[in-house]
């Protein structure tokens, strides 16, 4: 499908890759992974010709349509819903050719050919299927009408995505798709993934998505490309068992190379060991030590306890609240009591915001009371919190501005758990990038809170208190992996408590005890952690009972055993077409890979200036023609797999 073929690129001097190769398979699901600024978001621009590297190629395969999703967007004047019926220009470009022959009401020849395109392309249900996408991803019917530059970045990115889901492309390039849904979004997005027919290349820090969908990971890790078999979890075990054994192998070298070194300096000065000497000198110019991987930073903090309060933490009474004819809450009641670790679901739009913003105190009711308990002060961590803060101070300033009573010492040591080191704190704000904003602005809520109701107005001189009630919108958007896990960790810690709005699964599970699902103005209570929501919502599922079968039932239920058993004689007579193609197949890609990486270890033998020496011509001419053959072959195999691949697809879709 995709071949990167020792792609090198450097900006200034900094390595982005340094001969990076990797195949993306039909149908494969791949996880690319890597701290911020690793170079991610720029392989898939490498990948789609957007980008052009320094060296090396990318081998596409003939007819290849790929979708890319990146994540700055901007708006146009077309509507949510013309954006992802018509966002395809090949099925505009058919629907407008369509539409002209017919308005000259004289049917040329190539209208046939036009329509049966058109068919292919699912033109006549494709704004049925695109209502679908769309609710699948939260975006409701009323925002579908509205023009695009009229929503927010994240409603684009949702319509940008359900634009390219409908389209159907043969390879997804998905860069973090889930950032800018709701849980159920996020599951949905999931369960769609999983049975698309196309490849899909993910850029995601959710650990529970990945699991879900990818069968290889694929890490850029300081210019270099690592590839490993299965889901997340398998690559953080296989690549600790790697890390342990280069530990290994680093450990055995360094006392190897400590033996040489004491026999150089125990001989140096005798002539009659000169020649043994001089031999191992070389020997160590030459050898190639073994690299040890690098430990990753990662936040590293942790939470002061809060003071106790009382058992009441907060208490929402006869609760109101509306925007405009729109009724959010009506008469609406809730308490949260004193060690309760909250996550809010529930369908975009349910109000899960809205409920979160009133007990922050962020928003206030039309109506009713929210009282806090005795010794409560509140925190709240809004979603772009990071872009509230002021783009004029240095990452120094800003935290000081939070926290004016803690010494210095103290301040420098929570920066530096937040990443922040160095001539780093000096940096303005107005330069730092998502992550490195969200970084701080959870740096300000650990020095003692943000909330918009703090009790009294603090004094240089006074200790900042960590707050007893902290609230979080979003607070991993911009996060990696490890940081994420290291915050549920510290959540988990934390003694006071909280109510969280999050999309990532793995992250709700570490530390929730309860779940709050929102929907209609009514909150439903759970018990547990998010695993065990998930389970009582499937329990919930198979208790609907559906109603007994009546003669029509049992009439569409027969229709439906015979076309069954007809899809089944297709299935059946397309495997059998399919096999001995998909084997061969198989074998082709083998070839190809095994063949990458002869010419990669040729390539390294022809970079050693000793084979261009006289008494060398022999095994030069020889790696050149052996380069030389490889080359031949690689094009035959490449034509090859080309066709394969276009002859499984015309059975697997026949037109």
């Amino acid at each position: 499908m995709i071949f990167v073929e020792k792609v090198n690129l450097q900006f200034g001097s900094k390595i982005l890759f340094e001969d990076v190769s990797f195949h993306l398979r039909p149908k494969e699901k791949v996880g690319l992974v890597g701290e911020n600024g690793t170079g991610k978001t720029t392989l898939f621009k490498v990948i789609t010709g957007k980008a052009m590297p320094d060296s090396g190629k990318v081998i596409l395969r003939k007819g290849l349509r790929f979708g890319l999703l990146e994540q700055d967007l901007e708006g146009g004047r077309e509507t949510v819903l013309e954006r992802v019926v018509l966002g395809d220009p090949h099925f505009l470009e058919i629907k407008t050719e369509m539409e002209r022959l017919e308005s000259g009401q004289a049917y040329h020849d190539r209208y046939g050919d036009l329509q049966h395109e058109f068919e292919r392309l699912g033109g006549y249900d494709r704004e049925a299927r695109a209502k679908t996408i769309l609710l699948g991803l939260g975006i409701k019917p009323e925002k579908w009408d509205q023009p695009l530059d009229q929503l927010s970045g994240g409603w684009r990115m949702r319509c940008e995505l359900s634009r390219l889901l409908l389209q159907g492309p043969d390879v997804l390039l998905l860069d973090e798709p889930s950032n800018h849904l709701d849980l159920r979004s996020v599951v949905w997005l999931e369960s769609f993934l999983r049975a698309y027919e196309g490849s899909v290349l993910l850029i995601s820090h959710d650990r529970r998505f990945l699991n879900s969908l990818a069968s290889r990971i694929v890490e850029l890790d300081r210019g270099r490309l690592s590839i490993y078999t299965g889901n997340y979890d398998d690559y953080e075990n296989q690549k600790r068992e790697k890390a342990e054994l280069l530990e290994s192998q680093a450990a055995n070298q360094s006392r190897k190379i400590a033996e040489v070194e004491r026999f150089i300096e125990r001989f140096r000065a005798k002539n009659t060991k000169a020649t043994q000497v001089q031999s191992r000198i070389k020997m160590l110019d030459k050898m190639e030590r073994v690299q040890t991987t690098q430990g990753t930073k990662t936040i590293h903090f942790r939470f002061p306890q809060p003071v106790r309060t009382g058992r009441n933490v907060l208490e929402v009474a006869e609760v109101d609240k509306s925007y405009g004819s729109l009724k959010v809450y009506e008469s609406f009641s809730i308490n949260l009591e004193r060690g309760w670790k909250v996550a809010l679901v529930g369908e975009n739009g349910a109000g899960k915001s809205t409920l979160l913003k009133l007990m922050a105190g962020a928003l206030q009711p039309d109506k009713g009371e929210i009282k806090l308990g005795a010794n409560v002060s509140r925190s709240y961590f809004a979603q772009h919190q990071g872009e509230t803060l002021n783009f004029n101070h240095t990452v120094f300033q800003s935290l000081e501005e939070s926290a004016p009573g803690l010494l210095l010492t103290e301040k420098r040591n929570i920066l530096g758990a937040f990443l922040f080191a160095g001539d780093d704190v000096e940096k303005k704000v107005s330069v730092l990038s998502g992550g490195e904003r969200s970084r701080l602005a959870l740096a300000r809520m650990l020095c003692g809170g943000t909330g918009p109701d703090k009790l009294a107005r603090r004094t240089g001189n006074e200790k900042s208190h960590p707050p007893s009630f902290i609230l979080f919108d979003e607070p991993t958007n911009h996060l990696d992996m490890r940081s994420r896990e290291h915050l549920a960790a510290v959540l988990s810690d934390y003694e006071g408590s909280l109510v969280v709005i999050s999309h990532d699964r793995f992250f709700l599970d570490g530390f929730i005890n309860r779940v709050w699902e929102v929907e209609g103005g009514v909150v439903k209570d759970y018990t547990g952690h998010y695993s065990n929501y998930e389970w009582a919502k499937s329990k919930e599922a198979e208790d609907i009972v559906a109603p007994s079968g009546s003669t029509n039932e049992i009439s569409s239920s027969k229709l439906g055993k015979e076309k069954k058993r007809k899809e089944a004689e297709e299935r059946n007579l397309r495997y059998k077409n399919l096999k001995p193609l998909q084997k061969r197949l198989v074998e082709v890609e083998s070839r190809l890979e095994g063949l990458m990486q002869t010419k990669e270890d040729l390539q390294t033998q022809l970079a050693d200036t000793g084979i261009y020496e006289a008494e060398q011509k022999s095994r030069l001419m020889e790696t050149l023609g052996k380069q030389n053959t490889l080359k031949a072959e690689e094009k035959i195999l490449m034509e090859e797999w080309d066709s394969i691949t276009v002859a499984i697809e015309q059975i697997e879709n026949p037109s």
